[in-house]
């Protein structure tokens, strides 16, 4: 058995992964679905939309961390998940109202990125409590990474099919069913989740209380410094990551029309990204299965794929004529997917080895506060780039600097652990 999958005998571990991909691919499923309707409806400026959800992970990250650290993991998942369901059917609810409805769509985004602030670092201070044997904690990571990577193969493909037989505004009812199945899985093995040795941290409340959380993340990132380096580095890269993936290729489907076959505009769309997302899977097969020689140096090899995949699928929109222009982006798309792997899961599970049960959470809450920063930045950043540049150039410069990260990390790594 490929060792990523060998996790997956212990049923209560198949349990979490099943709801863990039962919920991730409808968010996917979501985030297509949000950023289609808010092109459609208010076109560049559907990169405002996107940006919302990373005003409120930065929000609930930062403030909000003095809270969730008095919660028991799975009661703060379980939690989130069927809060999540409620927002998810907050716009199908508007549009049997009003039609569609860009302020509760908003709503809904918003709140959703909230809550994944509550649920993820709550993840991923239960993986060890999870799965004792430290030497399988990479075999886990990389399981429950490639359930995120599965995900964005799905979720777009899902999109493709289900764009034929059911209206957009119902991809997240179908979100909605995915959260409820998740919050019922965790529920079912809330006894593995549970940290004996957990003790609710006293804390102050408000201000005071949101300031020395954040400063506990801070110093535990300071008191490692070159994983908390790892984590920081990856934190801002999702910005341009994020605006190249969800953004920049729905509007390049858009101004370029790619099709094949009688596929186009969404199902195009849809097929891109999935693409990205086939890659993702294969990435994380190998990286969640190999233990490298080199593994500072090989991890941002991952933002040279990355970043070059980006720019090629710049390329293609430019001088590849239809009907290859949408193989030819899916290819890039590809490549583009197969380098996140390479990156992410050695960096968590090295945050899970040096730092132990709550200081994980914080650090990590940390690290997902950083993340949304750099993507409210970037995607603030993107509108007007669209309107200046256009997204097909903003896909590639965005691409050129994440290529340029993954050159400068390896070359800096590589002269490092050639030291003895």
């Amino acid at each position: 058995m490929i060792p990523v999958f060998r996790p997956l005998k212990d049923p209560a571990v198949a349990t979490v992964w099943s709801g863990l991909a039962a919920s991730t691919i409808g968010e996917d499923l979501f985030r297509v679905a949000v950023v289609w309707i808010a092109a459609e409806q208010i076109g560049n400026a559907a990169g405002y939309v996107n940006a919302t959800q990373y005003a409120a992970m930065l929000v609930v990250g930062l403030l909000g961390a003095s809270a969730f650290d008095r919660w028991r993991a799975d009661r703060a998942m379980i939690g989130a998940k069927y809060a999540s369901a409620v927002l998810a059917l907050l716009p199908v609810a508007g549009y049997y109202v009003w039609g569609i409805s860009i302020p509760l769509l908003v709503l809904s985004v918003m709140g959703l990125a909230g809550l994944r602030m509550v649920f993820t670092p709550a993840l991923q201070s239960a993986v060890p409590v999870l799965v004792t044997d430290r030497d399988a904690l990479q075999a886990i990571n990389g399981l429950f990474d490639a359930t995120w990577r599965l995900a964005r193969l799905i979720g777009p493909m899902m999109a493709a099919v289900l764009n034929t037989i059911l209206p957009v505004i119902h991809f997240l009812s179908v979100t909605a069913v995915g959260f409820v199945l998740s919050a019922i899985a965790v529920w079912a093995v809330r006894d593995r989740l549970i940290d004996p040795a957990h003790k609710p941290r006293p804390g102050r409340g408000g201000w005071r209380g949101a300031l020395d959380a954040l400063l506990d993340g801070a110093r535990l990132m300071l008191s490692e410094r070159t994983t908390g380096a790892l984590l920081l580095i990856n934190a801002l890269a999702n910005g341009p990551w994020s605006v190249a993936l969800q953004l920049c290729i729905a509007l390049m489907v858009v101004e370029h029309d790619p099709h094949l076959f009688g596929l186009h505009g969404l199902a195009a769309l849809g097929l891109i990204v999935g693409t990205c997302g086939m890659g993702d899977v294969i990435g994380n097969l190998v990286a969640g299965s190999v233990r490298f020689r080199r593994p500072l140096s090989t991890m941002f090899l991952g933002y040279v794929a990355m970043g070059s995949g980006f720019a090629l699928i710049a390329v293609a929109a430019w001088v590849v004529d239809n009907p290859y222009k949408l193989p030819a982006m899916m290819a890039a798309g590809f490549v583009s997917g197969i380098g996140a792997p390479f990156y992410f899961i050695p960096m968590i599970t090295r945050m899970q080895t040096v730092f132990r049960g709550a200081e994980i959470a914080r650090v990590f809450r940390l690290r997902l506060a950083v993340m949304a920063g750099s993507m409210l930045f970037f995607n603030l950043v993107a509108t007007p780039m669209f309107d200046w540049i256009g997204p097909t150039h903003t896909e590639f410069f965005f691409g050129l600097f994440l290529l340029a990260l993954g050159l400068g990390g390896y070359a800096y790594f590589r002269a490092r652990e050639n030291i003895p």
